[in-house]
């Protein structure tokens, strides 16, 4: 399915978002595909009852883990990645055996459209379909009783779905997003530092929900890092970006408009180009941003980096831990006692050390938010695991009564009381 509609497909994302083929193959289908093939090759050992130990009293009894379906779900994928973001999770539901309908996201109508073409072309539409609509058509969906709700979005629709889920006490999967910080340690490549930030914070033009979306550099490297990062937006889209055909653009009018309210929350060092007529933002560095400010307070979904600098980095970690828990902190540094105070100070679903956005491509990695940035996990076993409920099954000979007679009244006999009292609080390693 993913071979068949590639072109189409290519064609759509360039119209929706002027995106490159080569980002949309390796961000999109690519990772897709990549999802599926680790699913297909591990299915089976997924399936599989996973048998655990038992204690003293059921000594000889069978007790197993049996994966079940959860039975019908609904997907609502998003806009910024369509097939990523809707296929990934329905190849869980399938490998789970859930039925499933999936809802692309309609801020990107051309993408859409040809999901749901080649969805209904290979897909069996007694067990899998795609629902296209807007804002009424997703409230309808959630009016509908469902096994489990997958969804992908911003925070405050997320609060929406999570609300209509525990209506009918369904299960809920919300991968949201936030501010997700960026720490840059005086000890480390600064140079190296600046290209990974900046290659992950430029992926798709910056709209992508682990994106950097601000960074704390130190004080004695901020200045170089600001060039570097200058220096790596000429090596990768040219001395005008406008005119790169690698650099994507902002999704509508009103995502374009809120991104460029943004310029003006700080002092812009390098880029703050904009073209209304084409949605437009050139990749924009922006220092001395007030901390009330939207540009520190909102989620950015766009090509705007602040830019702060700090002397003590317990500074950082206090006003990051003040903050909502991000989807992802990242850290650059060679400072191993650095490294490990971020792991243990900052809450967040992910840390990635030393480099932006490649933890996406570990499937044994789960994927996920805390708190703010969502909850529940998924990408390789984890997504087969969010569809699916283990069953515990205790599987007990019928014979052998006499053994059991220990447990059934009367209880006047002291050594069975003594004896009941002992199994009860004898519980072996597991």
């Amino acid at each position: 399915m993913i071979k068949a509609m590639e072109k189409e497909y290519f064609e759509a994302v360039q119209k929706d978002m002027k995106k490159h083929p080569a980002e949309t193959n390796g961000t999109d289908l690519k990772f897709t595909e990549s999802d599926l093939g680790y699913a297909m090759k591990h299915l089976k050992g997924w399936m599989a009852d996973q048998y655990v130990k038992t204690d003293l009293v059921n000594k000889i009894d069978q007790a197993y883990l049996c994966p079940e379906p959860k039975g019908v779900v609904v997907i609502f994928g998003a806009w910024n990645y369509p097939v990523q973001l809707a296929l990934s999770p329905l190849i869980g539901a399938i490998c789970a055996g859930c039925c499933a309908v999936v809802k692309p996201s309609e801020v990107a109508p051309s993408s859409s459209a040809v999901m749901k073409k080649y969805f209904d072309l290979f897909l069996d539409p007694l067990c899998y379909r795609t629902v296209e609509g807007g804002v009424d058509t997703a409230k309808a969906l959630l009016t509908i009783t469902w096994d489990h709700i997958f969804f992908t979005g911003s925070v405050s629709v997320g609060k929406i779905v999570a609300k209509a889920a525990a209506e009918n006490l369904t299960p809920v999967t919300l991968e949201l997003g936030g501010k997700c910080p960026v720490i840059v340690d005086e000890n480390t490549n600064i140079d190296t530092a600046a290209k990974r930030i900046i290659w992950g914070k430029c992926v798709n033009a910056g709209q992508t929900c682990i994106a950097p979306d601000y960074v704390y550099c130190h004080k004695k490297q901020t200045s170089t890092l600001i060039e570097r990062m200058k220096n790596h937006i000429t090596d990768m889209y040219g001395e005008d970006p406008q005119q790169s055909d690698c650099f994507a653009r902002i999704i509508n009018k009103a995502h374009f408009n809120r991104l460029k309210s943004l310029l003006s929350d700080g002092t812009i060092a390098v880029g703050g180009t904009t073209d209304e007529d084409t949605h437009y933002i050139s990749p924009t560095i922006i220092t001395n941003p007030a901390l009330d400010s939207k540009l520190m307070t909102d989620e950015i979904f766009g090509p705007i980096l602040p830019i702060l600098e700090y002397e003590d980095v317990q500074s950082v970690l206090k006003y990051v831990r003040s903050k909502q828990k991000p989807l992802v902190c990242y850290v650059f540094s060679n400072n191993a006692k650095l490294i490990d105070q971020v792991k243990k100070r900052v809450s967040a679903g992910t840390l990635d050390v030393n480099d932006c956005l490649m933890h996406m491509m570990v499937p044994t990695l789960p994927f996920g938010g805390v708190g703010h940035s969502g909850m529940g996990k998924y990408h390789g076993k984890a997504t087969f695991d969010e569809f699916t409920h283990h069953k515990s099954v205790l599987h007990k000979p019928i014979g052998m009564e006499s053994v059991n007679n220990l447990r059934y009244p009367p209880y006047d006999a002291e050594w069975k009381q003594n004896l009941m009292y002992s199994l009860a609080y004898y519980k072996p390693s597991m």
